[in-house]
């Protein structure tokens, strides 16, 4: 018993000690990462890219930060005081220049502790997403700052893309017949929560996948069932979808991307949320959840 005390108060104590960097605090699982830190009343820092987002977010409570990945200044104020990173970069050519110079002032401040947000298909393909996210791991691994990487299957946010379309009654993301264990970035976020404030992660790889493979026209019939009115998939080659993302104007670097991973017939590896729900106690939502939670952006 004296040993679960010890531990507790241990534990207890790393909390209070410790203070969290989110380095993309207003992107689509940072949002969430601050939010629920803030419930479980755990000091962080939200890393934001303006001075206009980093004072919204003081005016709720939140210590904020505005951090220019390519300015060495702010990097080092926006580490003050911080022993443990959330580490996410926009994906672009940028992205590996961006992380080289968090990861320097991690190694110089003495980081603790850091957690990767990646992607499924870092060791898979060798272009744009798949490489940079790769790449990172990498450097991190080598860095000797006990890490965590998690990656993340496809965001059930990202069909915040397709919403104009949604509203319309058609959308496509590319070839039909791929199934795909969709994961909202609110489940991302919390396994990222528990490996941020927890011991037992350190060294670790999580594969996170949502609980349920759908192809497209299964995510279609789950938003025709929860918004009460038909939207269909529309089957398209990988071929006709790059030419949809060339004619949106998107740069060439996430067009070529996007087309690689759409053309791939199949998401490589497993696809089970045995590891979501072994981190959680708890399944992950599933995409009529999210729906529901979203409505009024899919309803015209």
């Amino acid at each position: 018993m004296a040993k679960e005390n010890s531990m507790t108060k241990e534990n207890s104590m790393t909390k209070e000690n410790s203070k969290i960097l989110i380095s993309a605090a207003s992107g689509k699982v940072g949002q969430h990462v601050v939010t629920q830190l803030a419930q479980k009343e755990v000091s962080a820092r939200a890393g934001v890219h303006s001075q206009a987002k980093a004072s919204a977010l003081r005016e709720t409570g939140v210590d904020a930060a505005v951090l220019d990945f390519e300015s060495p200044e702010s990097i080092t104020a926006a580490f003050k005081g911080i022993d443990t990173l959330f580490l996410v970069t926009p994906g672009s050519p940028d992205q590996g220049r961006y992380e080289d110079n968090l990861l320097a002032e991690a190694k110089r401040v003495g980081l603790r502790r850091i957690v990767k947000l990646s992607g499924k298909i870092a060791d898979h393909h060798t272009v744009g997403f798949s490489k940079w996210n790769r790449e990172a791991e990498q450097k991190i691994q080598q860095s000797g700052i006990p890490y965590t990487i998690l990656r993340g299957n496809f965001f059930m946010q990202n069909l915040f893309g397709s919403a104009t379309q949604i509203k319309q009654g058609a959308f496509t993301a590319g070839p039909a017949a791929k199934r795909v264990a969709l994961l909202d970035t609110r489940d991302i976020a919390a396994t990222a929560v528990v490996a941020l404030t927890e011991e037992g992660h350190a060294g670790k790889t999580y594969d996170l996948n949502g609980p349920e493979l759908l192809d497209g026209y299964a995510q279609a019939a789950v938003f025709s069932s929860v918004l009460g009115r038909p939207v269909k998939y529309l089957d398209v080659t990988a071929d006709a979808f790059v030419g949809q993302l060339k004619s949106f104007g998107l740069p060439p670097w996430m067009v070529e991307a996007f087309g690689v991973a759409a053309a791939d017939p199949e998401i490589p590896g497993d696809q089970s949320s045995a590891e979501v729900e072994r981190i959680l106690h708890r399944k992950p939502g599933t995409l009529e959840q999210f729906i529901k939670d979203y409505r009024t952006v899919f309803q015209p």
